[in-house]
């Protein structure tokens, strides 16, 4: 793995120490064109592929205006296609998760499909004119199952989720998620503020000793954020590094059991690995967890996600597990306490930009990288009402000239 240091990446940013402005926080017209340029355009995580083992389980996932639904065909392929029936633009299938008999049917008048998205059965048939029924399936959506983890882009093109994350491969390897099952429920939190403020506070650890008091205590002066050549970033930290003065992490490290699948290096290592715009996962030596932040509209916004494990019913793991959620539940409860006090203040009138230290380069590389996608955020001042999109087309080919 190579890494950058972190005064290059402080060096490519178009507002230095400072990072995004004000407004870019706190602007409707912005929602709607990272819609548009970033999340329609880049791969999303759905589920595992042991969260639809079998033929007929699906999973759906909505994003502003579009939404998908991927499911395991009778030929045991993963596909994903727009939850969108061809008939009158119902949801085909209503829920977020759950299992189809025999086919995919519209719970508005019953057009039926298959697994794979041809088109099976229209009620009635007769009382339409001739329909081509080959052209009228599902239409698919790409989509990519890379570790066991399934992702989909609506549209847009580039490196695939496996040549994003190729620095990350050998380390990601070891872990074997391809054969992992849910370990915990599925969870889902939603906030009243823009999507950056969430990734802004997740791509550092610079507040971990005085935000995170018990982790600290779990993983002291360990904590170190990276960010690799090719733009995906790494965080590590050793869970074992002395004695702790909170129970549940002395119980933690008690528990852990040192014969691992994991060779040494990797079984006391906390890693999280992090790519653009918002998707994480997280490595732990007895389970992984898998989520993303995203945009749900103006000043909306989710952060949902699960954890996966192997097959281990030892039961020093199943309490190391078991530990491990209640130390990140209260994490995740002290996130959500400093990303609302912090997306707040941006919404402030004295709020004039950030001042950052080396310790945050993960927050400057995500803002670095959405000022390439995004351009328009690299101004002081926002464009006049109506001229966003037309102001970044403008900026977008000048910087491609």
């Amino acid at each position: 793995m190579k890494f950058v240091d972190p005064k290059l990446v402080y060096s490519n940013s178009a507002h230095g120490r400072r990072g995004l402005p004000a407004w870019t926080y706190n602007q409707p017209e912005l929602t709607e064109l990272e819609f548009a340029e970033i999340f329609r355009k880049t791969w999303l995580w759905v589920c595992h592929v042991s969260d639809i083992p079998n033929p007929g389980d699906f999973e759906t996932f909505e994003l502003a205006d579009e939404r998908a639904i991927v499911i395991r065909g009778d030929d045991g392929v993963v596909r994903s296609f727009h939850n969108l029936c061809r008939h009158r633009a119902s949801k085909v299938v209503a829920g977020e998760r759950g299992s189809c008999e025999h086919a995919l049917v519209c719970p508005f008048h019953g057009w039926a499909y298959h697994f794979d998205g041809r088109l099976k059965t229209i009620p009635r048939h007769n009382t339409f004119p001739i329909i081509d029924r080959s052209s009228m399936g599902l239409k698919p959506i790409e989509c990519e199952v890379w570790h066991g983890m399934v992702f989909i882009r609506f549209s847009g093109d580039g490196p695939s989720v496996a040549e994003t994350f190729a620095e990350a491969e050998e380390e990601l390897s070891l872990y074997r998620i391809g054969e992992m099952n849910p370990f915990d429920d599925a969870w889902r939190m939603d906030f009243d503020l823009d999507w950056k403020s969430l990734v802004d506070i997740d791509s550092e650890g610079y507040h971990v000793p005085i935000g995170h008091p018990d982790l600290f205590d779990l993983v002291g002066a360990s904590y170190l954020d990276q960010v690799t050549v090719g733009g995906v970033t790494r965080s590590h930290c050793t869970v074992d590094g002395g004695s702790h003065k909170s129970e549940i992490n002395r119980r933690y490290v008690e528990s852990l059991p040192r014969e691992s699948y994991l060779p040494d290096s990797h079984s006391r290592q906390w890693i999280y690995w992090g790519s653009f715009p918002g998707f994480v996962i997280t490595l732990f030596p007895d389970q992984v967890e898998i989520y993303q932040s995203y945009p749900t509209g103006y000043q909306t916004s989710v952060m949902a996600g699960r954890s996966y494990a192997l097959a281990d019913d030892r039961p020093e793991m199943q309490r190391a597990r078991e530990c491990n959620r209640e130390i990140n539940m209260v994490v995740g409860n002290e996130d959500v306490e400093l990303i609302e006090w912090a997306a707040a203040g941006m919404r402030s009138s004295a709020f004039d930009g950030a001042v950052m230290s080396d310790l945050e380069v993960g927050v400057v590389a995500f803002q670095n990288q959405l000022c390439q996608k995004i351009p328009v955020v690299q101004e002081e001042a926002p464009p006049a009402a109506g001229m966003f999109a037309q102001k970044n087309s403008e900026m977008l080919k000048h910087a491609a000239a």
